[in-house]
């Protein structure tokens, strides 16, 4: 290599360019403008490099190294310091950075890079994860060299701290977005996670990925011994088997309720004569007094859902709108989080008239939405459902089996344990049995006991069904 004033030359094509800078678009067009500034002004920072060996990396200038070789391949030239460069000499100024550390040379073009505005999202989340890197290996050391000088422990290197260096702030906020991109950084070779638009979706990608991957290899893991035998029908009082279960040693059982108690609303004596159900008998007391007691108090239902349900659970109950605002307040004495409006599940081809002689029909019911601790859901859906009857099996409440599917899907992974402790026609089973998850079912009528039974022999002379299979 030849020596020039205040630099030294290289030929263009020696100079290596690791695959890991974080610059890996070039606009165009300011790519020309640069290339024009350098022809007519002279190129006044010579790209910086450092040698390993026989070899010299780029440290920081690639921009103006591609403008430097865009004039040579046009047959052009530039001044540098008062000297002439041009593609006859085929040689390009730079700095040296001498002999650096790994460490010292990944700071230096970190340093070059994280100072420039125009990276891409994913060009600055890796930048970031490299600069958080490099920040812990210094870090680690530091303490090393410092072993057995202070008896003081040095506290370790955090994302707060790369948050502070970044931002100048290390509070919660500043450490997610930092987190997130950290994350992110390390899947840029998934092409889903690339091609998002900013690193908050590209971090939801992954999140919606690893919840698929997690179902997957539960429904795996659970299918390979999940049948009908896991399910449980009993035909007792809901309570007495509630507080069995609140007073054992599994008290909090359950991962999801759903059930769709009495209303209170008088059922048992509506005369109402047009509609499907007409005809169809509710054989219990649906006063709203009989309601209440049943619901209500320390050893009411709404007490004991919260006692039997896990640390981490959801529970949707079915209820009537007058009554809504009782039951909520009901469910929050128990300990709930009470969803402050009911989902709304739109009934296509039932419904009732209350009015026959006036109308309209009814089409439509509510659920109440709880939620213990903080579980989340699976997914975000709408509260708005909408659903077809199935068959009708002369019970007067009876829930079309698509209806628990849509509800137990927001909640559910295979293997979770789900209740109905007003079971009916058993339409949990078939429901809890698409997912993979258990059931157990309390149902005190016979008539509707021995509906709830055939549905789980029905499940046993079937194949189980598999809705993960897709995924």
């Amino acid at each position: 290599m030849e020596s020039f004033a205040f630099f030294n030359t290289i030929p263009a094509s020696a100079i290596l360019i690791s695959p890991a800078r974080q610059r890996q678009e070039f606009d165009p067009e300011a790519l020309q403008e640069l290339v024009v500034s350098i022809e007519n002004n002279g190129l006044m920072h010579p790209p910086v490099l450092r040698q390993e060996g026989d070899s010299f990396y780029l440290v920081a200038g690639e921009r103006r190294l591609r403008a430097i070789k865009q004039i040579f391949e046009l047959g052009g030239k530039f001044i540098c310091n008062e000297v002439e460069f041009s593609s006859d000499q085929a040689v390009i100024p730079y700095v040296a950075l001498g002999n650096l550390s790994p460490l010292e040379a990944e700071e230096a073009e970190l340093d070059e890079n994280l100072k420039r505005r125009d990276l891409t999202w994913q060009e600055l989340a890796s930048a970031h994860d490299r600069l958080h890197k490099l920040r812990t290996a210094q870090h680690a050391l530091k303490v090393s060299s410092a072993s057995g000088v202070t008896a003081t422990p040095t506290p370790s290197y955090t994302i707060a701290d790369t948050a502070e260096e970044l931002t100048g702030r290390r509070d919660g906020a500043y450490q997610d977005n930092l987190r997130k991109e950290l994350i992110v950084a390390r899947h840029l070779d998934n092409p889903a996670v690339a091609k998002a638009k900013s690193a908050d979706e590209a971090f939801k990608i992954l999140k919606k990925e690893e919840e698929r991957a997690r179902n997957i290899k539960l429904a795996q893991t659970v299918g390979a011994t999940f049948n009908a035998d896991n399910h449980q029908l009993l035909n007792t009082n809901c309570l007495d088997y509630m507080r069995q279960v609140a007073e054992g040693p599994e008290s909090e059982k359950f991962d999801v309720i759903l059930t769709d108690p009495p209303y209170g609303m008088g059922a048992d004596s509506f005369g109402d004569g047009a509609g499907r159900l007409s005809g169809i008998e509710h054989h219990y007391d649906d006063s709203f007094e009989a309601w209440m007691k049943l619901m209500d108090g320390a050893t009411g239902w709404c007490a004991l859902s919260y006692k039997v349900a896990k640390a981490q659970a959801h529970a949707y109950v079915f209820c009537d709108i007058d009554n809504f605002g009782f039951l909520k307040d009901m469910m929050r004495a128990a300990g709930w989080y009470v969803f402050r409006t009911p989902l709304i599940n739109h009934k296509l081809n039932s419904g009732r008239v209350p009015l026959p002689d006036q109308g309209p029909r009814r089409q439509y019911e509510i659920v109440l939405y709880a939620i213990k601790g903080k579980k989340p859901v699976t997914h975000i859906y709408p509260d708005v459902i909408t659903t077809s009857a199935d068959e009708n099996l002369s019970h007067g409440a009876q829930k079309p089996v698509a209806l628990y599917q849509n509800l137990l899907q927001r909640s559910v992974r295979p293997g979770d344990r789900v209740a109905d402790f007003f079971a009916g026609s058993g339409t949990i089973f078939e429901a809890a049995h698409t997912y993979k998850c258990s059931a157990v079912g309390t149902e005190l009528n016979p008539e509707y006991f021995a509906m709830g039974l055939k549905r789980l022999q029905a499940l046993k002379s079937s194949e189980t069904p598999d809705i993960f299979g897709g995924l």
